[in-house]
């Protein structure tokens, strides 16, 4: 089937390619210290002996009452990549957890590690042991735990069984994107966490809970755990706010989402499988198309390399904006051939 692009769509693509440099940027991505997206067959078997992703040195260990669900939970960010299925238990009568070890151990002084996650209430809330807690644990020397606290209340932070809420109230089938932040220094540890921070961003200045003078050390494992009904999915580890919260439409990996993005978007648009960010695929599902173009619309202006948190677009770039909203209007008539389809009773 033919796809029918409107003259918005030339025109603007005419204005980017004249004021880009000739030829692909090269591009660098940088790798993440663990991610798992949950790429397992076997929907409805349980995750126990399950092992892919990047980061790890052994499989999913322990209790097997969390199953293989079905595609990824819905981000209340748009737009946050997600690929694979994801994971889910039913609420439980005792404390439960599942581990899996990290290639390398987290800590080092001086250093600050992010840890993002979705994660959903599912069943009753405060249904299950304890309350009904639940949340993603990281273990070591004392252990870290991000999630829902005993009898479903609101999203927090627990350290050494101290709590800290975020203020933000669960509710049955919405999931939550927490990133967490933990800076090691030679002592003395902090830890902060952002409750649905927008992919893409700079990193908030403020966080909805944390933790400092705290002393955690090395953390080794990861662990979904609690006894609460409960979905998780697209864990991530990395160095910096943009490796677990990124901009999905900065193609070319330089910080800001401008027209060079939009170039790049250009060249791939057409893909329908086997698509990468570098080609323009900003919403991971293996093509270009409209929808990515979307994407890199609302992320336009996004600059990371500048101290503002408030991202401004530069100057001559309001008619570029101006354009992709006519151009974001004429999508909806593109004909494309191919639509890819705590915590009472403790941390256990």
């Amino acid at each position: 089937m033919k796809t029918y692009l409107s003259f918005g769509y030339f025109l603007l693509l005419a204005l980017v390619v004249a004021g880009a440099a000739i030829g692909r940027p090269t591009t660098a991505r940088a790798d993440l210290i663990a991610r798992d997206d949950f790429e397992y067959s076997g929907v409805g078997s349980d995750l126990h002996g399950n092992g892919s992703g990047v980061g790890f040195a052994d499989s999913w260990s322990g209790n097997t009452s969390y199953n293989i669900a079905s595609g990824s939970l819905n981000s209340p960010r748009d737009p946050l990549p997600l690929v694979g299925n994801s994971v889910s238990g039913v609420a439980y009568g005792e404390n439960r957890g599942i581990d899996r070890t990290l290639s390398a151990p987290l800590g080092t002084d001086d250093t600050s590690i992010y840890v993002s996650v979705l994660m959903e209430p599912r069943g009753i809330l405060g249904q299950g042991a304890y309350g009904g807690w639940f949340g993603l644990a990281l273990r070591g020397s004392t252990d870290i735990v991000i999630g829902l606290n005993y009898g479903g209340g609101t999203y927090g932070l627990q350290i050494a069984g101290e709590y800290r809420s975020s203020g933000i109230a669960a509710a049955i089938g919405k999931s939550v994107f927490l990133v967490l932040r933990m800076d090691f220094t030679e002592g003395v540890e902090s830890a902060y966490l952002y409750v649905n921070p927008q992919p893409g961003a700079p990193e908030p200045t403020t966080a909805q809970a944390s933790e400092i003078n705290l002393s955690f050390h090395s953390l080794s494992k990861l662990s979904l755990t609690g006894p609460g009904g409960s979905a998780f999915d697209a864990i991530r580890i990395g160095t910096t706010f943009a490796d677990v919260a990124p901009a999905t439409s900065d193609f070319d990996v330089d910080g800001d989402v401008d027209g060079d993005d939009l170039q790049l978007w250009n060249v791939g648009f057409g893909k329908v499988s086997g698509a990468t960010p570098d080609d323009g695929d900003a919403n991971a599902d293996g093509g270009v198309d409209g929808r990515d173009f979307l994407i890199w619309q609302r992320q336009f202006g996004f600059d990371l390399t500048s101290e503002s948190a408030t991202a401004v677009p530069e100057p001559g770039t309001y008619v570029l904006l101006m354009l992709g909203a006519t151009v974001a209007g004429n999508m909806i008539r593109l004909r494309v051939g191919v639509q890819p389809a705590f915590a009472a009773g403790g941390v256990q």
